[in-house]
């Protein structure tokens, strides 16, 4: 892996400001400050972009903003993959039909760090579509994300990037970025599901909130004093519910129709020629929100046949196979 270069990280961070903040015109004490720098840093480089076309400067408020070389970069960037591409119409048309949002999740896009993931495109239902929805189903929404956002694949997120990979060490690695809620038997339980993720072509994941509420409650008492007894008590309850954490229940290995499930994701995955996981189609399912209601296992069966057809289409469209074991 190469040497860091702190320059280029500045410059990227300098993009992505203006990049999250598009109305704002931003004076060159605004940047240094929200990048931590030096108004001296920041100058040749805000001079540079703009000379380039990539920032605009407000002659008279001499604040900049985003320049309209970046309008031909997206849309040459856009164009630059081509499963993406080709997935860009077929995610559009199940997206419409279902009221629920997609994202396109690129594997090994990033040198030296195959296993994450990059937001290749994201597909909004339309307004009607989503009032048609959840008029008789479950609500529906997703975390703030960007075209171009690095995912780590945190399980079960990732299942149906793993559950093909010929890499013996691939599930271990995807299982460590579980830290210290790794649970000892953590293969052993998750097993099952990645099995039937290879049998059924798609991917149903089920997040554990109460566990990651519990959590950021311990850190923010922890981080005040007054309440370091409750936090230390807290913590012990924590250490048992990870004891007691059943991986599976993340990854179900079935989904019984008469059954209800309450999903984050329904994902199934593009391959390439070569028969290796290159796109994840997920359709996000939850709000996130903590009274986001349950799903019948007929609904979720049905998304998820949906999703796996769709991205079926998408792998035969770009010339890509299914490996050997979803040929059997």
């Amino acid at each position: 892996m190469g040497r860091p270069s702190p320059q280029t990280d500045r410059l990227l961070d300098l993009v992505d400001l203006m990049v999250e903040r598009p109305d704002e015109g931003l004076a060159l004490a605004e940047i240094a400050r929200a990048l931590n720098v030096a108004k001296a840093t920041v100058h040749p480089m805000v001079t540079t972009l703009t000379r380039r076309g990539w920032l605009l400067r407000h002659p008279e408020r001499h604040t900049y903003r985003l320049g309209p070389a970046l309008v031909a970069a997206g849309r040459a960037a856009a164009r630059g993959h081509v499963v993406v591409d080709a997935a860009r119409p077929v995610v559009r048309e199940i997206v419409d039909e279902t009221g629920l949002p997609c994202l396109v999740l690129v594997a090994g896009a990033i040198p030296g760090e195959y296993d994450d993931l990059l937001v290749g495109e994201i597909v909004q239902p339309s307004a009607r579509h989503a009032r048609e929805w959840a008029a008789g189903r479950p609500g529906t929404g997703y975390h703030c994300l960007r075209l171009g956002d690095r995912i780590p694949p945190r399980p079960p997120l990732g299942a149906v990037c793993v559950a093909w990979s010929d890499d013996p060490g691939a599930v271990g690695r995807w299982l460590d970025r579980l830290g210290e809620d790794r649970p000892p038997d953590a293969l052993e339980q998750i097993a099952p599901g990645l099995a039937s993720v290879r049998e059924r072509g798609w991917a149903l994941e089920v997040e554990n909130r109460l566990h990651e509420r519990l959590k950021t409650l311990a850190r923010e008492l922890g981080e005040d004093r007054r309440s370091e007894k409750h936090a230390a008590t807290l913590h012990g309850m924590l250490g048992e519910i990870v004891r007691a954490f059943d991986l599976a229940d993340t990854l179900p290995p079935t989904v019984e129709p008469g059954a209800r499930y309450r999903p984050t994701s329904v994902n199934a995955p593009v391959f390439d020629a070569s028969g290796a996981v290159t796109v994840a189609l997920c359709m996000i399912c939850s709000s996130g929100a903590p009274g986001d209601p349950a799903w019948s296992g007929t609904d979720v069966i049905e998304l998820g046949e949906r999703v796996r057809a769709a991205a079926d289409a998408v792998t035969a469209a770009t010339h890509g196979r299914p490996p050997e074991s979803r040929r059997l």
